[in-house]
């Protein structure tokens, strides 16, 4: 498997139709380890834009009749059309500092993440419906093209309210209180995507990943086997949180700072290839902050995290009794572009279950109370069965 590097280069150094590449002294360890059939993006720091793309075509060699930049890369350079920098930050996983992006560009030649690479290289290229128009400006085609994608939840009768699916590359919120499927519903969403080939991530704050593997066999649906084939990566923090050794091989190092969980989702994402994440549940990260403001900044950060890898993504919370809060910070609703409600009910002698979509960006939807059901495989919306309750019988 190839890899993807970036190059920063000096607008008067650098020919978009050139056959090579050309760097100091300093960077000849790095150059190294690129080979061939590796793609590169050049990024021109004087101009702020992305401006070259090419395939390698030879290995390091150095040319003494250079002084100024004697160690070359020979490439095969493509035809593209720049792209203001400014424009593909906010979606870059790399550039984890969006507000002083450029710091990240300090380096001549280092290597991203595909997911990355592949997003700069879709503005890039020149080619029919990814033309832009002069300025910068996107085609009304390809945004509706965009406006289209959905990841879908494979839950029946949800897909069906949501137009297919969630928006893609968006940050769902599920919330509601203890029992009413938040997690399994979590696991549905996992587990479709792991069928039509998006790698998933679960970060587990509450439940050890054994029961969590244990609660997906119950609906037939063998987390264990994707692990195994570098699909699906279980991050423990239960057992790091109460500070007792976990057997998992991805875990939480503490301390539990926000560096350190932003770093470990970053780099598991990158390492798989993720289009879908779980964390499981925002209270439980909460915990491990002094203060409400610290809490807040964290989960700012880590939703621009999780929208920049270009990954669609459900984060749970909690509703609390006599608050009148949907979330257990007040913040999480205001962030996410989709929000789901899940809640319990008496009706008679039973317990019931319903689910809200109270706000889902880029889909038509009623607001409206429905029925929904856990069996044996799953969870399984009835988008017919409008429930209506007063609110004494809601059970928190």
């Amino acid at each position: 498997m190839g890899k993807y590097w970036f190059y920063v280069a000096e607008a008067e150094n650098f020919d978009p139709k050139g056959k090579s590449l050309g760097f100091k002294d300093r960077w000849k360890d790095t150059l190294t380890k690129i080979k061939e059939k590796d793609e590169i993006v050049t990024y021109i720091s004087k101009k702020s834009e992305f401006a070259g793309l090419g395939v390698v075509t030879g290995a390091y060699n150095f040319d003494r009749s250079d002084k100024n930049l004697p160690h070359k890369i020979s490439i095969k350079s493509l035809e593209v059309d720049p792209v203001p920098a400014k424009e593909l930050i906010p979606r870059l996983s790399f550039i984890t500092n969006k507000d002083r992006w450029y710091v990240h560009f300090n380096k001549s030649i280092y290597e991203i993440p595909k997911a990355d690479f592949q997003m700069i290289r879709d503005e890039l290229l020149v080619d029919g419906d990814l033309t832009r128009r002069p300025g910068g400006e996107w085609k009304s085609k390809k945004l509706k093209e965009e406006l289209s994608r959905r990841a879908p939840t494979g839950i029946k009768g949800l897909d069906e309210i949501l137009e297919g699916g969630f928006p893609s590359n968006s940050s769902i919120l599920v919330t509601g209180g203890p029992g009413a499927g938040k997690t399994i519903l979590c696991l549905h969403f996992l587990i479709k995507g792991l069928e039509i080939g998006e790698n998933g991530v679960f970060i587990s704050m509450d439940e050890r990943p054994d029961d969590l593997r244990k609660e997906a066999l119950k609906f037939g649906w063998d987390l264990s086997k994707y692990e195994g084939e570098g699909k699906l990566v279980i991050v423990d923090v239960s057992y790091p949180r109460s500070g007792l050794p976990s057997k998992e091989r991805y875990q939480m190092e503490m301390p539990f700072t926000l560096d350190t969980v932003v770093r470990k989702v970053y780099e598991i994402i990158s390492e798989i290839n993720a289009r879908r994440v779980i964390i499981d549940s925002l209270p439980a990260f909460g915990l491990h902050f002094d203060s409400e403001a610290e809490v807040r900044i964290a989960i700012h950060r880590l939703n621009n995290l999780l929208l920049s890898s270009n990954c669609t993504s459900i984060i749970t919370s909690e509703m609390t009794g006599g608050t009148g809060l949907i979330s257990r910070f007040g913040v999480e609703e205001f962030i996410s572009r989709g929000i789901i409600l899940m809640e319990m009910y008496r009706e008679k002698k039973e317990f019931k279950r319903a689910l809200t979509v109270l706000k889902m960006r880029e889909t038509n939807y009623e607001l409206r109370r429905v029925g929904f059901r856990i069996g044996k495989e799953g969870i399984e919306v009835q988008p017919q069965k409008v429930v209506f309750y007063d609110e004494a019988y809601r059970f928190i």
